[in-house]
C-alpha cells in the first residue's frame, strides 16, 4: 500500500475509529462534517484512500469497509471471578483470550474474568464461563457488574434502591447481598461473555 498525506492519514483513523465505536462506516458526510470540509473534499480523500489499498467501496452511502480489517482482539484475564461466594481479589491468571471486536462497546479498557460458581446460572453465566467487562467505575440499574466487597470480588445484577447497594444474584439457592454504596467499588460492566466448549 502507498503512503498517506497527513490529512489522508486523519481520514483514514477516523474512519477506523468510526467502524469500531458504531460498527458501520461513516458517510461522505459524516466525514466532511468532522473535518469541517466540503462533502466533494471528503470524497476525494475517500477515493484517494481507495487507491492507495486502504479502503474499498460499493454503492451505496455507508459502504466503505478497511481492507485489513480485524475482527478479533485479544484482551487480558486479569483473574477469577466468583458468581456464588465472592473470592479473593483477582487472583492472577496469567491468560488472554481472543474476544469477537463486535462485542466491544467504543472507547475503553476491557477484560476478562473466568467465573467460579452457579449464582448467576439464570442469567446463563455457568461455571467455567469467561465474562467479558468494560473497565468503568459506575453502573445503571439492572446491570451485571463485577464489584469488590471487603477486598473480596463478585458478579451479580447491581441495583441501587434507597441509599442502599442490592448485589442480586441470578439462583434462588443465593440471598441477595445488601451493602452501603461506600463499603462497594464497582470494577467493571459485563458486555458479553465467552464459552469455550470441551
Amino acid at each position: 500500500m502507498r503512503n498517506l498525506t497527513e490529512r489522508q492519514q486523519q481520514v483514514f483513523e477516523f474512519i477506523k475509529d468510526f467502524i469500531t465505536m458504531k460498527g458501520y462506516s461513516p458517510s461522505v458526510r459524516d466525514v466532511a462534517r468532522h473535518f469541517k470540509m466540503t462533502p466533494r473534499g471528503a470524497q476525494q480523500h475517500i477515493i484517494a484512500l481507495e487507491k492507495k489499498g486502504y479502503i474499498k467501496r460499493t454503492r451505496g452511502p455507508r459502504t466503505i469497509t478497511l481492507t485489513d480489517r480485524r475482527e478479533s482482539v485479544v484482551v487480558p484475564v486479569k483473574g477469577k471471578i466468583a458468581a456464588g461466594q465472592a473470592i479473593e481479589m483477582f487472583e492472577e491468571v496469567d491468560e488472554e483470550i481472543e474476544v469477537p471486536l463486535v462485542m466491544l462497546r467504543g472507547y475503553g479498557e476491557y477484560f476478562a474474568l473466568k467465573v467460579q460458581g452457579d449464582s448467576m446460572i439464570k442469567a446463563h453465566i455457568v461455571d467455567g464461563d469467561y465474562v467479558i467487562l468494560k473497565r468503568q467505575y459506575t453502573a445503571e440499574n439492572n446491570s451485571i457488574v463485577a464489584v469488590v466487597v471487603d477486598e473480596r470480588i463478585t458478579l451479580k445484577r447491581f441495583f441501587l434502591k434507597d441509599d442502599v447497594v442490592e448485589l442480586v444474584p441470578e439462583n434462588d439457592a443465593y440471598s441477595v447481598i445488601k451493602c452501603d454504596p461506600k463499603k462497594v467499588r464497582i470494577v467493571g460492566k459485563m458486555i458479553g461473555l465467552i464459552r469455550l466448549i470441551k
